[in-house]
């Protein structure tokens, strides 16, 4: 469900100015009992934040606690409050990683729009994904066994020559161009290297003898 949000860019700290992280509430409710009214919260983790920092003494001081706070923002409302922790890793187990959340997303849409190239046996896209050095690695090495699923000999010759980084990748769409063959009853005509029928004898190419 959409939540309504007050504020739509991630806030800073106002007791330290450092750009606070997205924090995942828990599944229980918190001191009323009423739930945390959002899915997630904002919350400062930085060590050196006076809130932070000069917290552990004062909770000391007043209420005999080894304790202290950190910031935290409802996104829901854009309040500031104080949320109590008791250990230094108080509030960093539900960190969320926004760069591992993005990751995952475009993995999923990675291998959700292959699914549908391979569905359609959609060579020219496949081949796009596989060639894209900025795609990601997974995503490509599931191209490379796409393309030799689908079987067809027209992706043999855009990746023939291409030079991977990827050592692993390069194996595999080796490997496919080999069982691309196989089922083709081809091969590359080690001269030319045209594609030829498999118990050719003369390139029909460049006429040598293979």
């Amino acid at each position: 469900m959409k939540e309504n949000l007050a504020i739509h860019e991630v806030p800073n700290c106002p007791h330290c100015g450092q750009k606070m992280n997205k924090w995942e509430t828990p599944q229980f409710a918190f001191s009323d009992g009423l739930g945390w009214g959002s899915s997630f919260l904002y919350v400062c983790v930085n060590n050196d934040c006076s809130l932070y920092d000069e917290g552990w003494r004062s909770m000391m001081d007043n209420y005999g606690q080894v304790a202290s706070y950190r910031c935290i923002c409802d996104p829901t409302t854009g309040n500031f409050e104080c949320m109590p922790v008791y250990t230094p890793h108080g509030m960093l187990g539900n960190i969320v990683d926004e760069e591992e959340v993005a990751r995952k997303k475009a993995e999923e849409k990675a291998f959700s729009d292959l699914l549908k190239y391979r569905e359609s046996e959609d060579i020219k896209s496949i081949l796009n994904l596989l060639l894209d050095e900025k795609a990601l690695p997974a995503a490509r090495k599931k191209a490379a066994d796409y393309l030799e699923e689908i079987g067809d000999l027209k992706s043999i010759e855009p990746v023939r020559n291409y030079s991977f980084e990827d050592a692993e990748l390069e194996k595999k769409v080796n490997h496919a161009i080999e069982m691309i063959h196989k089922a083709n009853y081809t091969k590359e005509c080690p001269f030319c290297a045209e594609i030829i029928k498999a118990r050719a004898k003369v390139c029909k190419h460049c006429k040598r003898e293979v």
